[in-house]
């Protein structure tokens, strides 16, 4: 601990001497414990107190010791039961988002988080899901759209009369060929 050597008059204009002498004379306060509880009180207080727990315990009744027991076992239960009611819930709804088209995996965070309710992940993996499908339906319609007709007439319907009308023996075996389905 340091003196305050601003509480000694006159110490700065004093000399090494003087100072010594100064500072053998003074004397420190005593500090102030009031609040603080000796160690070998609280250490008494703290075993008596244990005592008393055991005490206390001892005399609990069987009765009130299974009723505790019991109490234990049954929030273990439900913590159980909870757990699978959510298992169950997240397995139900993955298989309706894998029912809708959602990959697995999606499938799987989508219902997690419903489940959560944690609607900002649901909608977002709905966005994606929704745009990865338009892609997928985007192309799956551009492979299936038939090739427009080929010929001199662009988009015009061949029938056996105009086909056979074509002078020219090459073209009209080519349109022939084309539109098998009108000759038969």
């Amino acid at each position: 601990m340091k003196i305050d050597v601003t509480k000694i008059e006159g110490y700065s204009e004093m000399s090494a001497e003087e100072k010594l002498a100064a500072l053998e004379s003074y004397t420190i306060p005593d500090p102030d414990y009031t609040g603080y509880v000796k160690k070998d009180a609280f250490d008494k207080a703290a075993s008596e107190a244990a005592e008393w727990k055991r005490k206390h315990n001892a005399l609990l009744s069987e009765e009130e010791q299974k009723k505790a027991a019991q109490e234990e076992e049954l929030n273990g239960l439900r913590a159980t039961v909870a757990a699978m009611n959510r298992e169950k819930d997240i397995a139900q709804y993955k298989a309706g988002y894998i029912a809708m088209g959602y990959s697995e995996q999606l499938a799987q965070q989508t219902a997690e988080a419903f489940v959560d309710g944690d609607n900002k992940t649901v909608f977002a993996n709905q966005k994606a899901f929704l745009e990865a499908h338009d892609t997928a339906l985007k192309a799956n319609l551009m492979a299936a759209t038939p090739a427009p007709p080929s010929g001199s007439g662009g988009n015009q319907a061949w029938t056996v009369a105009k086909i056979m009308a074509v002078k020219d023996t090459s073209e009209r075996q080519r349109l022939i060929d084309e539109n098998l389905q009108l000759f038969q």
